[in-house]
């Protein structure tokens, strides 16, 4: 248990990436290989390979009888690439294309890893003691070339954050535009009702106007009326004495 522990504890970045479904209760009574760890279908293939080959190379630092400290330092370094990875994109779903060709070439070079670790790793007591020299330079040279490849994914990284921003700055550009836009048309909407209230004031004094002449002739045309018939009467009675 306590060595399942270990290994989950090591595989944090490799989770994450794998965004791994199954419980953590589960995951610790497993010994961590490709075969369970359910990676979700939409995964990046060669990032698929990529977590198998650094599995399978901690799998491996895990057995060494020989080397192992050596074993277990490469594979960290492999860790350190995928928590790269990790860190840079988000949605395994979609890689860059900046990253695509970077996780292709280190998918080769998880190959040529392992099959030279599983190879030291098989070599007997004696061949070891005589290839010492050599065993030395091709772990140094692995190391080396790992260490290559950090740095290029952390360039590559760089890279895409820059672009990220970039992006995000043209979006935010474009989001200030249309806003601007919309406060221009908000502000001629608004001119446009103010407008409209002057109009709607103005007529609403014309109407007062009319309404004032038109009770004005009214009242002129019932005084009129009421002259005429007073006239109209007092001439007839005048008629008949």
């Amino acid at each position: 248990m306590a060595t399942a522990e270990r290994t989950l504890a090591s595989h944090a970045a490799l989770l994450l990436l794998l965004e791994e479904e199954a419980p953590r209760a589960q995951l610790r009574s497993l010994r961590l290989t490709p075969c369970h760890l359910e990676i979700r279908p939409h995964v990046f293939p060669p990032l698929k390979s990529a977590v198998g080959g650094v599995l399978a190379l901690r799998d491996i630092a895990e057995r060494a009888k020989h080397s192992k400290s050596d074993a277990r330092d490469i594979a960290d370094r492999t860790i350190k690439i995928l928590a790269v990875i990790a860190s840079t994109v988000p949605d395994r779903s979609v890689i860059p294309q900046l990253l695509q060709s970077r996780i292709e070439s280190l998918t080769d070079l998880l190959d040529e890893v392992r099959s030279s670790m599983e190879t030291l790793a098989h070599t007997g007591g004696v061949s070891r003691l005589v290839h010492l020299n050599r065993n030395e330079g091709i772990l140094q040279s692995i190391k080396a070339r790992l260490d290559d490849e950090y740095r290029g994914f952390l360039i590559a990284s760089a890279l895409q954050v820059e672009a990220q921003q970039a992006e995000l700055a043209k979006r935010q550009t474009e989001i200030t535009k249309q806003q601007t836009e919309i406060t221009k048309q908000q502000t001629e909407i608004t001119k446009q009702q103010a407008q409209l209230a002057d109009q709607q004031l103005q007529l609403s004094i014309q109407q007062a106007h009319m309404h004032q002449d038109v009770s004005a002739k009214t009242d002129a045309l019932m005084t009129l009326q009421s002259s005429v018939l007073f006239h109209s009467r007092l001439s007839v009675f005048l008629a008949f004495p």
